[in-house]
């Protein structure tokens, strides 16, 4: 099991949460690989945390599907299904378009302008820097529009797929053509949503899914 060489330090009160949160992100950006067996001792003794909050999170982990449990065998992080993928994109473009519909009517000057750097902040990532940290850019500008919203549930779903779709796209997406055409799919939902555009951007933002579909078969 890789763990990374770096400790950190957890107090006792964010212990769960801290763990859940760098385990939840090794597994989407390939640090811990499908299917690898995951050891709750070698991770408390690596956290310096007992073993009770290291099962909490897993159990967390359990419930985002990015980890399953076998009784009398261990927990393994979870292989990735492509048909599973194909549902989450067709429902993450659902919810997307749901987002925008709510939204439109109240995005500023100042969401127009965090929604830009958030896209600048990808491309710059996928040509430059780490395909995690590109995918990480593209998860906060689709969850940005779902936070406009205020609808907790909203917010709540959109956030869980999408971490699912970054572990999908840092596994098997690795091209920056893929990455300039994304780049390019945000600059026409911007500009569709600066004009309040609602059909043009709700079209836009379910190819940006449709897109990950198609080339994930």
């Amino acid at each position: 099991m890789p763990i990374p060489p770096k400790k950190e330090v957890y107090n006792r009160q964010t212990a769960k949460e801290r763990v859940y949160k760098t385990l939840q992100q090794w597994i989407i950006d390939g640090t811990f690989r499908p299917n690898e067996r995951l050891n709750d001792t070698e991770l408390a003794e690596y956290f310096s945390v007992s073993r009770t909050p290291v099962r909490e999170a897993l159990q967390m982990l359990k419930e985002q599907n990015l980890v399953h449990i076998i009784p009398s065998s261990g927990t393994y992080v979870t292989p990735i299904d492509l048909q599973d993928m194909k549902y989450v994109y067709e429902l993450l473009g659902e919810l997307q378009s749901i987002s925008l519909k709510l939204c439109i009517n109240q995005i500023t000057a100042k969401d127009l302008s965090c929604l830009t750097e958030l896209n600048e902040r990808f491309l710059e990532n996928a040509n430059h820097g780490s395909s995690s940290d590109a995918h990480i850019a593209d998860r906060d500008f689709h969850n940005y529009l779902a936070k406009i919203t205020g609808n907790p549930y909203l917010i709540t779903f959109t956030d869980q797929l999408t971490f699912l779709a970054c572990r999908n796209e840092n596994h098997f997406f690795k091209e920056v053509a893929r990455h300039q055409a994304s780049y390019e799919n945000h600059c026409r939902i911007i500009a569709a949503i600066k004009t309040k555009s609602l059909s043009v951007a709700q079209q836009e933002i379910k190819n940006n899914w449709l897109i990950s579909i198609s080339d994930s078969y």
